[in-house]
């Protein structure tokens, strides 16, 4: 019996230790994970590119020109970049008011009258109305059939949407259907 048991251990070891060589001696395989990476800094790249907003920035400043900012930014944060003049006026200015990509920041001097808030350039319409991309809910709330429920909706949108492009985006708002656009279409500016 004990040759027995000399016979089972010894088949034990073996058995034992060419198990490990088989599972030492694979090859690892390959990673795909560096595919992955490279496909994820290119996503992230694009989303940079997405959230920027670009204004012109002139009147009394020392360093008129067109900004690059991120979504989300202020009429402050992109003069603070321009850095007013002596000569500037801020206080004519909403400085808390949100950048809208492609507007145009006229900064006042002193004793001069500030003609037109920073709006857009380009508009689909030239004349006056509430520019729905800039206005407080305040001004929303100016225009014929727009309560504080559906300027709150407004702004809500915007915050989660970002500006809108083109008149008919509004649709998109809860509460605005075909009749509601059309009815404010002569009080709303879109670019």
């Amino acid at each position: 019996m004990e040759k027995w048991k000399q016979l089972v251990i010894g088949l034990v070891v073996v058995l034992f230790f060419g198990v490990g060589y088989l599972f030492y001696s694979k090859e690892p395989e390959e990673s795909v994970v560096e595919e992955f990476v490279m496909e994820v800094d290119e996503v992230e790249e694009e989303v940079v590119e997405v959230l920027n907003v670009v204004v012109y920035v002139t009147g009394a400043v020392e360093s008129p020109d067109v900004y690059s900012m991120p979504q989300g930014a202020r009429i402050g944060d992109v003069l603070s970049r321009a850095r007013l003049t002596e000569e500037a006026d801020p206080e004519q200015l909403n400085l808390a008011q949100l950048l809208v990509d492609g507007a145009k920041v006229v900064v006042p001097k002193k004793g001069e009258s500030l003609e037109q808030p920073a709006q857009p350039v380009g508009g689909s319409d030239t004349g006056s109305g509430v520019h729905v991309n800039i206005a407080t809910k305040e001004e929303l709330m100016t225009v014929p059939g727009i309560g504080p429920a559906k300027a709150d909706a407004i702004l809500n949108h915007l915050k989660q949407n970002g500006p809108f492009k083109t008149y008919e985006d509004l649709g998109e708002v809860k509460g605005f259907g075909e009749k509601t656009l059309e009815s404010m279409k002569p009080y709303l500016l879109v670019p």
